[in-house]
Order: C-alpha cells, then sequence, then structure tokens
C-alpha cells in the first residue's frame, strides 16, 4: 500500500490558526492582567446546562458595610455670661423700704452686687414694677428701667437705678409702689423695694441739716449761716419760725434778736438763713447758742431730732495756740513720695498750711486750710521723691464761714 501523499496546508488555513492563536493569547493575557480583571464583575449564567457540567462557583462576599466616620464634637460653648460668673451674682437692696417725696428728681433704687465676676462686659440691672397704688406712667417714668454698672469697679459698691418721678395737679396723698430688681444672666432671685411716694401737695416737714454749726466772729464775711431744709409741697412758699436761746454776749454778737424767721420761696427746698454778726473788742471766749424751730401755721411739721440746732460762737481775741503738725512719710510707687499731715484745730478758728519746694525762703504756698473739729484732721500730698518740700502751719486764725461739724 503506497504511502498516501500529504498535502500542504492552504494559505487561508495558515491564516486562520494564526488568528485562532493569537486570539487565544490575547484572551488570556486580558484574563490575567490586574488592570482588568478589577473591572470585570461576574455574571450570573443563565443557562447553567446538566449538572455534571456545573461548576460551582464561589459565593460573593457581602459589602461589609462602611462604618460611620466618628468625628471628635466639641461640646457646647456655654453661654459668655455663664462662663464669666454672670449666674452667680446677687443684689443687696441698701434700703429695702424708701420714702420719697413726688417733687423730686428721680425714685432712687439703691443696691450693691456681691459675687465673684471675672468678664469684661458691663452688669445690667433691671427694675420691674410688680404692684402698689402708684401707676407707671403717670406717677414715675419705666421707659428705661435699667442700669448698666461697669465690671471694673462696680461690685461691692453702692450704686442706684433712677426712676424720672412726673409731677401732677392732683393729691393722691401717699401712694406706695414694689420694685422688683435682677441682674441679667444671672439665675439668683431677684430682690424686692418697696417705695412710699407723698405727694408734694401735701404739707411737710422742716428741720435744720446739721445738729451743729461753728463761726467766729471776727470772720471775713461778717455773718453766721445756718442750712435749713423742707420736704414736700416745694411748690408753695412757706414761713418758718425759730428763736435763739444763751448767754447774752453771745446774743449780743448775734445782733440781740432772738426770734427770727426764715422763708422757702417756691420750688426752694433748702435754704441758707444769714445772721449778721456783731465783733465786738470784748475776750469773751467760746460759746454755744441753741437755735430752736416754732411749730408753723402754714401745716409744716417739725422733723424729730432735726428741730435745734448747737451754734458754737468763737471769740477773735483770744485764740487758742497753734497745735503741732505732725507728718508721716510713705512710698507711693513710681518715684512718687506721699505724706499724710494731722493737726488739731479748735472749733470757731482755721489753720492754713503752707509749702514750699524751695527750702525755708520760699516762696511759701498755701496747700491746705484746717477747719475747727473736736477731732483731729488730716490733709494727704504726693510729689516726686526728687523733691525736697517742707510744710509750715500758721497760727490759728477766725473761721471765714460757717461749718456744719
Amino acid at each position: 500500500m503506497s504511502p498516501q501523499r500529504m498535502r500542504k496546508p492552504s494559505f487561508l488555513a495558515c491564516l486562520l490558526t494564526v488568528r485562532f492563536l493569537w486570539s487565544v493569547v490575547v484572551a488570556s493575557a486580558a484574563l490575567t492582567s490586574p488592570s482588568l480583571t478589577a473591572q470585570v464583575r461576574p455574571v450570573p449564567d443563565t443557562n447553567p446546562g446538566p449538572p455534571s457540567q456545573q461548576v460551582e462557583q464561589p459565593a460573593e462576599k457581602p459589602t461589609p458595610p462602611i462604618p460611620p466616620v466618628e468625628r471628635e464634637v466639641p461640646p457646647a460653648r456655654p453661654e459668655s455670661g455663664a462662663a464669666d460668673g454672670l449666674q452667680s451674682l446677687s443684689l443687696k437692696l441698701d434700703y429695702p423700704k424708701l420714702e420719697i417725696a413726688e417733687d423730686r428728681a428721680y425714685i432712687p433704687l439703691f443696691f450693691t452686687i456681691l459675687g465673684d465676676y471675672q468678664g469684661t462686659n458691663d452688669i445690667t440691672v433691671r427694675a420691674r414694677f410688680v404692684s402698689g397704688t402708684a401707676t407707671p406712667g403717670q406717677d414715675f417714668d419705666t421707659n428705661q428701667p435699667v442700669k448698666v454698672v461697669p465690671a471694673m469697679g462696680g461690685l461691692g459698691s453702692m450704686n442706684w437705678l433712677p426712676l424720672p418721678t412726673i409731677l401732677d395737679e392732683i393729691n393722691e396723698g401717699t401712694e406706695t409702689a414694689v420694685f422688683e430688681l435682677s441682674i441679667d444672666g444671672s439665675t439668683n432671685a431677684p430682690v424686692r423695694m418697696e417705695v412710699s411716694l407723698l405727694d408734694d401737695l401735701n404739707p411737710g416737714e422742716v428741720g435744720f441739716v446739721s445738729p451743729r454749726f461753728q463761726i467766729n466772729e471776727g470772720s471775713a464775711n461778717g455773718y453766721a449761716q445756718i442750712r435749713l431744709w423742707r420736704t414736700l409741697n416745694t411748690r408753695q412758699a412757706a414761713t418758718v419760725t425759730y428763736r435763739l436761746e444763751g448767754p447774752a454776749s453771745a446774743l449780743a454778737v448775734l445782733g440781740g434778736q432772738t426770734n427770727r424767721t426764715a422763708t422757702f420761696e417756691p420750688g426752694q427746698s433748702q435754704i441758707f438763713v444769714q445772721i449778721p454778726l456783731v465783733n465786738n473788742t470784748e475776750a469773751q471766749g467760746t460759746q454755744d447758742v441753741i437755735l430752736t424751730l416754732e411749730p408753723s401755721g402754714a401745716g409744716l411739721k417739725l422733723m424729730k431730732g432735726a428741730e435745734s440746732t448747737v451754734l458754737t460762737l468763737a471769740d477773735d481775741e483770744t485764740p487758742s495756740p497753734a497745735e503741732p503738725v505732725t507728718l508721716s512719710e510713705y512710698d507711693n510707687g513710681g518715684g512718687q513720695r506721699g505724706v499724710m499731715l494731722s493737726t488739731r484745730v479748735a472749733r470757731g478758728y482755721q489753720v492754713r498750711l503752707e509749702s514750699s519746694d524751695t527750702g525755708a525762703a520760699g516762696p511759701w504756698r498755701t496747700y491746705w486750710i484746717f477747719e475747727g473739729a473736736d477731732t483731729e484732721r488730716y490733709a494727704f500730698d504726693s510729689y516726686e521723691a526728687s523733691v525736697m518740700r517742707m510744710y509750715r502751719i500758721l497760727p490759728p486764725e477766725p473761721l471765714d464761714y460757717t461749718f456744719p461739724w
């Protein structure tokens, strides 16, 4: 049997074989390429074929949920008032009960802020009308019932919130008003203040401003000046009478008249009564004269405890010797030197304190005037530490003005 002759493959068959092999190579490379496999998702086989041909595919792992990103949330920032201590501040009333005439310009609500406050913002105190027979807008104005207290220096000291009064022409008698004061931002309870609003059309009271006055018969002004004041009904004029009692020689210095009058003009709540002085040449020493108010026919009542005063008359012929002056030095800081000077002066007299920065030759200038009193009098001075300041005190001289003491 003769061997069968082999036919050479045709060109077309070779070309097809080469294309087939190239496709296999390309497909294999595609399946092993990381960049491509990352983009291939398995497609479910809708025609798996007979069981013998089925290939068990590994179950696709469920995509785990993306955990939430935990971010640190800063705590809520407290309000500035709470952070600075406003909530702990409290109020203390300096006068829980107050009487005020409606002819005064304001109803003063006095208070003190207590507590520890480290903030820089000012503190607002607010007033609110709570109850009473008085009527807001008719007897007093509450359009701006606030008082702003500075953070620096405002705590621990007395402040006051002014409520303007409103004058009317109707005599409503004494009315009451209860106000509640609170601090904005404070958690402490408000405080309450009771105010009695006295009608200005009612007759009031009259009295002396001070229980004692002093003057020297040799005063350069030539008169003693006594101060009186009254409450209520200031829109009407009123005349009061007072009598003088004391040694005859002292009464002679005051002109010898033992009964005098004083008149309040409409709108005046305070007046100065001037009594001319008669300066004689007799050595009479220091004497006291008592001035006492008499009941008034105008309906004015006498103020309890202020219906009389004592006027001390000093004699310019018998001055007391000068008392020494005491000087205490201290360091003020910043290159400043401070001094405290003190001395005693008899009632009815005054002494001049002079200073010089150029030695005993002067010139000397008046730095202070000490008025007479029963206690020691004080003065303070401050100057550059490099300055050599000197002080001297002059002999007592008659008191020029009438001073209460």
